[in-house]
């Protein structure tokens, strides 16, 4: 089974104390039971052993000592083990390829990275609690048998009689869980649609109509199914309650008819029954969990192997030092694309868009354009002058050399990027103790002292417009000082006055400190400030200037 050997191999080192601490708890359990039996039977001559108040009260103190080492070493080690496979999804995420991360989906990544490891944090310390439950059956099994073999095969047999029932309807159950899941997705897909477009809904009355109709078809749905599980959950329920109460009844109405000397244990017997019924109910509720959390530890162990594997990479970044083998120390002058060759792929590996053969140079000192039309490939161009995709054919150049597999990392960290999909975090990862003065003379260049500042290593905030985020992003780049810089369609969401200041200040600046700038853009009023322009076209590169 996945999960066992899981376990064992991650956090073996409780193993032990746990077995012993559920059969402590089982064989106390029995204990108590034992002298409960004791002192019902002193009870009834009226006199009470202190002896035996003693004993249990001894019991009592080491079952809730060992229930509570249990529980608790089983959270700490089931986190433990959570945060072990966390860390090893986030280091293969860090060092998969953007081609693999996105053949994956982002979406899929979530919900490993969220759902399956939710749902593995749940069941750990569920199973240990159905463990030793179980544990406690098997001794309280020995104590019922011990008291009339006949009532421990009665009590036993209803009781997996009960959990044969709930593991039965589990499956119908589970259906109409998902069920319900999909129809209130639906009702939140709809409340989206609603106050997204807002506006949209409030210009027109049929779209404003059809969708609040929608909803309400949706909603009712929703209700429909949401009484069918709640109606099937309260009926199985209450059918096995009856099913546990039946096993009383049979304790104290037939077995007596079927054992001979069973009245003077039908007490005991009885109680113990009552026992009983409590650990079956948590197995019967823990026992599909196992599947759960089966199914989700084969989910994250399938994503893991699919981030490490690359079998669709050619250029495969070594696992043994995690890109991690240096550059040289000087600043390289020149990066360059030579020959380089990309295509992107189906489902079935067959080519759907070819970029290529690409070759560019790009020189320390100067400032280079990328134009072209929407999907001529500069987005991918960039992709691949970063390494964040590995070329089909074809090389990745600096300063004449090509970039062993296992440098890349060492490469990409040479490089700042703003992408057209850039994402701003708040908080300034990778960048420790920022100098405040530089920060802000940045943020005054940038025209945004007044709208943010840099605190504790983060942004005050990042709730602003898509262009002032682009700011920030700059901001970022400046501090991390590197010495290539690469801008796609930077200056688009940029007001008028803003994109002269970018042209024709920051530009310059970047270019006048040595940098290696890239930008992509479509703004030829402004070529002129350009040393070289590489114009893209349906995958293919031309030099214009």
């Amino acid at each position: 089974m996945r999960l066992a050997a899981t376990i064992l191999r991650e956090i073996p080192q409780n193993l032990k104390m746990l077995t012993f601490m559920n059969i402590l708890s089982g064989i106390v359990t029995a204990l108590m039971l034992g002298i409960v039996s004791l002192v019902g039977k002193n009870a009834g001559s009226g006199s009470t052993s202190f002896r035996l108040v003693l004993l249990y009260v001894v019991t009592i103190m080491l079952f809730s000592a060992s229930h509570k080492i249990i529980l608790v070493t089983a959270a700490q080690d089931g986190e433990r083990l959570i945060h072990t496979l966390r860390l090893r999804l986030f280091e293969a995420v860090r060092r998969t390829d953007l081609v693999t991360v996105e053949n994956i989906g982002r979406a899929a990544l979530q919900g490993v990275l969220v759902r399956d490891t939710q749902t593995l944090a749940q069941t750990l310390p569920l199973l240990a609690i159905g463990g030793q439950q179980a544990v406690m059956l098997v001794f309280l099994a020995i104590y019922l048998a011990w008291l009339s073999p006949m009532a421990c095969a009665m009590a036993f047999g209803f009781g997996a009689i009960a959990m044969a029932v709930r593991l039965a309807r589990r499956n119908t159950f589970v259906l109409l869980m998902r069920a319900t899941a999909g129809a209130e997705s639906t009702v939140f897909t709809g409340l989206t649609d609603l106050l997204r477009g807002f506006k949209e809904v409030r210009m027109s009355r049929p779209r404003a109509d059809g969708l609040v109709e929608a909803m309400g078809q949706a909603s009712a749905a929703a209700q429909r199914i949401n009484v069918q599980t709640k109606t099937r959950w309260g009926r199985d329920f209450a059918q096995i309650e009856a099913m546990f109460y039946t096993v009383i009844g049979v304790m104290v109405f037939v077995v007596p008819l079927l054992s001979s000397g069973y009245h003077e244990v039908v007490m005991p017997a009885t109680t113990a029954a009552l026992f009983i019924v409590g650990p079956i109910g948590t197995i019967s509720f823990v026992f599909p969990r196992v599947a759960d959390a089966e199914l989700a530890l084969a989910n994250i162990e399938a994503m893991e192997q699919r981030l490490l594997c690359h079998d669709s990479t050619p250029q495969r970044e070594p696992d043994d030092n995690g890109g991690r083998a240096p550059l040289p120390e000087r600043t390289p002058t020149t990066i360059a694309l030579d020959g380089a060759r990309f295509s992107y792929r189906n489902a079935v590996g067959e080519p759907v868009f070819a970029v290529g053969p690409l070759s560019a140079v790009f020189r320390a000192g100067e400032i280079t354009f990328i134009t072209g039309g929407n999907g001529s490939g500069k987005s991918t161009m960039l992709r691949l002058l970063t390494a964040l995709m590995p070329l089909d054919s074809g090389a990745l150049l600096v300063d004449g050399a090509p970039v062993e597999p296992e440098r890349m990392q060492a490469y990409r960290d040479r490089i700042s990027a703003i992408f057209s999909d850039y994402h701003l975090s708040r908080r300034l990862y990778g960048i420790p103790d920022p100098d405040p003065v530089k920060v802000l003379a940045i943020l005054e260049q940038l025209e945004m002292e007044d709208k943010v500042m840099v605190c504790d290593g983060a942004f005050s905030t990042i709730d602003l417009s898509t262009g002032q985020r682009k700011r920030l992003a700059m901001v970022v780049a400046r501090l991390a000082d590197k010495p290539v810089i690469m801008l796609d369609e930077w200056a688009a969401d940029q007001d008028p006055h803003f994109r002269h200041v970018f042209y024709e200040e920051l530009l310059p600046e970047l270019k006048a400190a040595g940098k290696i700038v890239i930008c992509v853009t479509h703004d030829d009023r402004w070529f002129d400030v350009a040393d070289h322009i590489y114009h893209m076209n349906e995958g293919r590169i031309e030099a214009i200037r």
